[in-house]
């Protein structure tokens, strides 16, 4: 997490990356999620164990071939770092169907948001606290990615055999009944689309979720997009600055907020405490316009966090609670992380390519040019907060006896 984040920051200073590559560099790793539909159908066919190692070869190994170029003495281009880069995030799709099943398999309705929130947040406890040491390294030394991917790449595979472990342990792989079919190649890839289509289709209440989502999703990724340019080119941030400001105090405010966030999504459900959290996380577009110096984007950044943590829990959860059976969990989750990456291939370039003709054509100064995307940004908060307050009231009608 701590690297992905970084990344396009470090293709910005080190590698002269475009303003176009950046964003590419920042888009493809969410855009890429538009992909979950098919490794949904890889993962139904496959064991927990050959299906994550398979992840892990295709989403950690690119980047850490990058470090170990660059360890042995070797030059390293942007286009060498773009393109695997976006073969890491092709693989990083790959984690959401099976991560979603185990979550659903081994924690109880009850008490899942708690559990789950619990868990999350020991992870950004480490997520923080390696983007802090991420933050200094690459200050002391700009060359230092090349040990850190490849650290990264191991971090992740010891993670891989304890999630495998947990898989045979539970007794959740022995219950796995694997699909097995003759069908065409062609057919499995287009399956999966159709069954996405006739998903939202029939589950009218899923259709309207992911439809509020993905008005959230154009504030998060227009917000998302913007943060690599703005950091270096408005605020002229260096590596300890970007990573204590933003990432770091992120991580911490979620931390904080994210048990309480799951005890209120057990309380509320994963509807409305979702839709407060859209509804907060408006603050955050707002904020960004009107930072300037680091200071003030660490206190934009900790509000961030504080406001995105039921967002963060109903990312997760609220697929996994809406899916009718546990059998249909991955499919919910590899739904939802698909449109994931729709959102991110249509808003985080529109919102960058708002920001470079406000500056570039029409001359405007940065403030007045980051400005209008993050207005967008903010308008796409507030509506979509609406939009799960709508759902959640006709929910709760629904359930009202006559």
């Amino acid at each position: 997490m701590a690297l992905q984040f970084m990344l396009p920051v470090l293709a910005r200073k080190e590698f002269g990356a475009s303003d176009l590559q950046t964003t590419v560099m920042t888009a493809a790793t969410t855009a890429f999620f538009c992909l979950s539909i098919f490794w949904n159908d890889l993962f139904a066919r496959m064991r927990t164990g050959p299906y994550l190692l398979l992840y892990w070869v295709a989403s950690c190994l690119p980047l850490a071939v990058v470090g170990l170029v660059a360890l042995a003495g070797g030059t390293v281009s942007m286009w060498v770092l773009l393109p695997l880069h976006l073969v890491a995030c092709l693989g990083m799709a790959g984690y959401h169907p099976a991560a979603g099943e185990l979550l659903r398999s081994l924690y109880p309705a009850a008490t899942r948001g708690r559990t789950y929130g619990t868990i999350w947040g020991a992870s950004m406890a480490f997520s923080a606290a390696m983007g802090y040491g991420l933050g200094l390294a690459l200050e002391w030394d700009g060359r230092s990615y090349a040990w850190l991917l490849p650290a990264a790449a191991v971090v992740q595979l010891v993670g891989i055999v304890i999630i495998v472990w947990i898989a045979h342990a539970s007794g959740h792989e022995a219950t796995r009944t694997l699909l097995r079919d003759q069908r065409s190649l062609y057919v499995r890839v287009f399956e999966p689309i159709t069954h996405m289509r006739e998903v939202l289709r029939q589950d009218r209440v899923f259709f309207r979720y992911e439809a509020a989502y993905m008005t959230y999703g154009i504030g998060w990724m227009v917000a998302y997009a913007l943060l690599p340019i703005l950091v270096t080119d408005k605020l002229g941030l260096n590596y300890k600055e970007v990573s204590s400001s933003t990432h770091v105090a992120y991580m911490i405010a979620m931390i904080i907020m994210i048990v309480p966030a799951g005890l209120l999504l057990d309380r509320l459900g994963a509807v409305r405490s979702t839709g407060v959290s859209f509804a907060l996380l408006t603050l955050y577009p707002v904020g960004l316009m009107l930072a300037r110096d680091a200071h003030e984007l660490t206190i934009v950044s900790v509000v961030y966090g504080i406001a995105h943590a039921g967002a963060s829990m109903g990312w997760m959860l609220g697929p996994v609670a809406l899916a009718p059976s546990q059998d249909r969990v991955p499919q919910y989750v590899a739904i939802h992380a698909t449109l994931v990456g729709v959102r991110g291939l249509l808003f985080q370039f529109l919102g960058v390519g708002m920001y470079v003709v406000a500056s570039r054509w029409l001359g405007w100064s940065k403030g007045w040019a980051f400005g209008l995307p993050l207005t967008m940004a903010a308008g796409a908060y507030v509506w979509s907060g609406w939009q799960m307050w709508r759902l959640d009231r006709e929910m709760r009608a629904a359930k009202s006896p006559a």
